[in-house]
């Protein structure tokens, strides 16, 4: 059972109470009480995609631990390294000795009526030739700020390991039989050091009164919580997917606000901090264009206006993985932060930027731009688009025969968007968050696109805007194209016209051009 998943295992286990709560699988989901750690790891792990076993490595991979006030309790959360279940695993501190039993659950996989565990598990060159061992336990050594897993190695070269892993509870299979507990589910770690780390997430003074602002970056943003007292600024939000609740801390120094590199939190495996570079969108060596970074010191540098109270910057932030460089995480240029006050309007026109046929289906790239017709931010939840297909008066509908993640049909897509389902492979969804949408119909010949906006207890809709597919119709674009030029990079990103690059013009009269400005 090669089930290509972060998870795992056996639930008709014996295993011994715990203080901690558990679900109805005994598995412990909600972070224990006490003193809550970070740590980054070291050492070796294994995962075995279609049958061969992968070496990898446990290098800048995080983890949390928490130990209970009285001392005599250790919990850790994705106790292995390349399993993010996220639950916790329950160890008994005796001075430096924290010793874990196996067997404790760990993941529940509702769909299969099925689980994982934790277990030793021993490798003899194969996925197939091991051994699992549910009893017992395994121990860590707090060893001053570093905490060891004891007693396990690993022979790449050879696939022989010893470590601990996770393996399923019985299930059953595709052909109806049951399989026996104890399969193992390819993950495993050897040779484990948690380093921790000195860190902490701002946390806001008691008391402190915030107002919402708008964060605008690109053709995107979305609303956060900004508080200015003094020379202190506090914004909640800024990540807006991976930590929303975490907060900024910056300093107002005369007409510059400065963000210094800050801890953001766990998301997870790893350590997320907010921190900035400069940027340049640029040609790499290819040809190809990107956006270049470089990295300082990791602090972000705003002009502040102390009587609008806003404030804007040309660098890059990041909700990043890393605090010496550019990692992995969330990405916003050049954003800018406004006081947002909501008032009925008309939403800015949208615009499709291009449409890619793929054969049988086609992948439709939109603008739908969160700003009003007269420049204000307008909340993205309360935006929406629909799709006007050739001389149809009335909106495409998506039918869940071919957007199998729609619970029903719809004619009109939010613009917050987001398939739950997020099948495998499936090409049958609409993309996140208004940027672009698979559409299944052949020989259409224009496209339109109209924004919806339901602020301040009104509904405002945009004009039509039209694409063009076929040259015949672009003669016809002038009386429902709009009268003045609109310039994109080749990201679908709304640029200026003296933008440097590549830039593709939409020209008034339905005309799309391509420019290279140096």
């Amino acid at each position: 059972m090669n089930r290509f998943l972060l998870l795992i295992v056996l639930a008709t286990s014996a295993v011994a109470t715990y203080a901690q709560e558990r679900d109805a699988h005994g598995i412990i989901n909600e972070q224990p009480a006490g003193d809550l750690r970070a740590y980054t790891r070291s050492g070796g792990a294994t995962y075995a995609p279609y049958y061969f076993i992968g070496d990898a490595t446990q290098d800048g991979i995080a983890t949390q631990v928490v130990f209970s006030e009285d001392g005599t309790k250790a919990y850790f959360m994705n106790i292995i390294s390349h399993a993010s279940t996220a639950t916790w695993v329950e160890g008994d501190v005796d001075g430096h000795t924290i010793t874990v039993p196996l067997g404790q659950m760990v993941y529940w996989f509702d769909n299969g009526n099925y689980g994982m565990q934790l277990a030793r598990v021993k490798v003899k060159g194969s996925v197939r030739d091991y051994s699992a061992e549910l009893k017992g336990n395994v121990t860590f050594t707090i060893d001053g700020d570093d905490i060891h897993l004891e007693g396990t190695s690993g022979d790449p070269a050879n696939n022989v390991f010893d470590g601990i892993g996770f393996v399923y509870t019985d299930y059953i299979d595709d052909d109806g039989r049951r399989q026996p507990a104890g399969e193992w589910a390819y993950y495993l770690d050897y040779a484990t050091v948690l380093h921790y780390q000195d860190v902490r997430p701002v946390t806001p003074p008691e008391g402190l009164q915030t107002e919402v602002y708008s964060m605008e970056h690109e053709s995107s943003g979305h609303l956060v919580d900004v508080a200015i007292s003094g020379r202190e600024v506090y914004i909640k939000g800024v990540s807006e997917n991976r930590l929303p609740d975490a907060w900024m801390h910056g300093t107002i120094n005369g007409r510059k606000l400065i963000f210094p590199l800050q801890y953001a939190g766990f998301y997870s495996s790893y350590l997320l901090y907010f921190c900035g570079a400069d940027a340049e969108w640029a040609p790499d060596e290819t040809g190809n264009w990107t956006w270049n970074y470089t990295w300082t010191n990791g602090s972000v540098a705003y002009d502040y206006d102390a009587a609008s109270r806003t404030f804007a910057t040309e660098q890059t932030i990041f909700a990043s993985n890393s605090d010496t460089g550019i990692g992995l995480g969330e990405t916003y240029h050049a954003p800018r932060f406004r006081p947002f006050t909501e008032v009925a309007a008309t939403p800015a026109d949208p615009s499709v930027v291009h449409f890619q046929s793929m054969g049988p289906f086609g992948i439709l790239m939109l603008n739908v731009p969160l700003l009003d017709t007269e420049g204000r931010f307008i909340d993205p939840a309360k935006v929406s688009y629909q799709l006007f297909f050739d001389d149809e008066t009335e909106p495409f509908v998506f039918r869940t025969d071919e957007y199998k993640q729609l619970p029903e049909d719809i004619d009109e897509v939010p613009y917050l968007f987001t398939d739950d389902n997020r099948e495998a492979y499936s090409r049958s969804y609409i993309y996140e968050k208004a940027y672009g949408v698979y559409l299944f119909q052949e020989g259409l010949e224009r496209i339109g696109v109209q924004s919806i906006y339901r602020g301040g207890g009104e509904e405002h809709r945009s004009a039509i805007s039209y694409y063009y597919l076929t040259p015949d119709h672009i003669s016809d674009a002038k009386a429902n194209a709009a009268t003045t030029e609109r310039h994109y990079d080749l990201m679908g990103r709304p640029v200026g016209k003296d933008h440097r690059g590549i830039t593709i013009t939409r020209t008034a009269d339905g005309r799309v051009v391509k420019n290279l400005r140096r």
